[in-house]
């Protein structure tokens, strides 16, 4: 009897390249998903949680940048580059209106500027004079950082019908506002101009101010509002009112007629409180919060019920990535597509990376011309320039 054997297959070892692509299949994805769950978290609590406040902080360009690293980063996994490939672009598009890209300038082309269009000019002076960078004291009790003249000299150069300037006030080393008094230099640097001044905002213009009026942010904050909105002795509207609306009475064509259009120049509360400074987590804080909140509705209130064509323009605090932004009223449309910028920045000039100064309008209000100019060193932020006109 002829006895059998079994016979006993053995599978071929697995290549090394393949063992080692499986190895880093799931690091490599779990890269991109990661990704995808922060941004989707992002687009939910951004604007509405105080303590998210800190990813807010990162340049919106990383909201386009890093999917394609990891993308890139994934080619070597070919067992899941399908599936890397459908989360990196699923957190692409997901991401794609925080980053702060402005494609529309590669084909956005405005109508030319008719006879009588207004020349606006929208900047954040960063204290006025005032000493910047290490100890701050205000003048004369210090040597100013630049020369007040050199201040002046920038504002000439922008040729504008209307200024809208944040940052009208001083701080002292214990971080309390102190009102700035400028008014008979600026009267004498535009003659004819008119002022209004409301906390720490000033607009000057060529056409005459038929209202002024600093919108007060109290009523928009229903508990807490003494630690919120705390009155300050040296300047004590400057909590409670950071948007100072103007209606000007603006020439029609050739002189003839004219409209009233609002102008709304303001200085929303920054993320993080300015004091103390450095990395203190004291200026993370609810208050901040709050207060950002208080500002945006207190001018969606205003503008709603505001029959007048209108333009909001200044440093809101808030970058592309920041969502609360959308307390913004639908009636107002970004300026940005005007811009010539694929990626527009004004802060910090120096090194900018992030747009934070921003300018809105009604649909009445046609924008031809914006641009982002260089302080030339004077402050932190660039100045916004444009020219607009009105219609019906």
């Amino acid at each position: 009897m002829t006895g059998t054997r079994a016979v006993t297959a053995t599978a071929e070892p697995e290549p090394e390249p393949a063992r080692r692509s499986r190895r880093w299949t799931w690091p490599l994805l779990s890269a991109p998903v990661a990704w995808l769950v922060f941004v989707a978290l992002h687009r939910v609590l951004s604007g509405r949680v105080w303590w998210w406040q800190v990813p807010e902080l990162a340049p919106p360009l990383v909201f386009a940048v890093l999917p394609v690293l990891l993308l890139a980063v994934a080619l070597p996994a070919r067992r899941a580059r399908g599936w890397i490939a459908a989360v990196t672009l699923a957190s692409l598009v997901l991401g794609a209106s925080l980053s702060g890209l402005n494609p529309a300038a590669l084909w956005h082309r405005p109508p030319p500027a008719p006879p009588g269009a207004i020349t606006v000019f929208s900047w954040n002076t960063l204290y006025w004079d005032m000493v910047t960078g290490g100890e701050t004291a205000p003048p004369p009790t210090g040597t100013p950082a630049r020369d007040i003249d050199d201040l002046y000299r920038y504002l000439h150069e922008q040729k504008a019908d209307v200024y809208l300037l944040q940052e009208y006030v001083y701080f002292g080393q214990d971080s309390k506002a102190i009102r700035v008094d400028d008014l008979a230099r600026l009267r004498r640097e535009f003659p004819g101009y008119h002022i209004a001044v409301a906390s720490e905002l000033v607009t000057v213009s060529r056409f005459p101010i038929v209202l002024e009026q600093g919108l007060d942010l109290r009523p928009w904050v229903s508990e807490r509002r003494d630690a919120i909105l705390p009155p300050d002795p040296g300047l004590p509207d400057f909590s409670a009112v950071k948007t100072l609306r103007t209606d000007i009475r603006v020439e029609g064509e050739n002189g003839n007629g004219g409209k009233t259009v609002s102008f709304y120049n303001t200085h929303i509360n920054s993320p993080l409180h300015a004091f103390p400074k450095g990395m203190d987590p004291r200026r993370l804080n609810r208050t901040q919060h709050e207060r950002r909140q208080a500002n945006l509705r207190a001018i969606a209130a205003d503008v709603a019920k505001n029959p007048n064509p209108a333009v909001l323009s200044g440093d809101f605090n808030a970058s592309p990535a920041m969502g609360i932004l959308r307390l913004l009223p639908d009636r107002l449309v970004d300026a940005t597509p005007v811009l010539g910028s694929l990626y527009p920045t004004s802060w910090d000039d120096r090194w900018p990376l992030w747009r934070i100064d921003w300018t809105f309008t009604t649909p009445d209000v046609t924008v031809h011309r914006y641009g982002m100019v260089w302080s030339e060193g004077l402050s932190d932020h660039s100045g916004q320039h444009l020219v607009i006109s009105t219609s019906g």
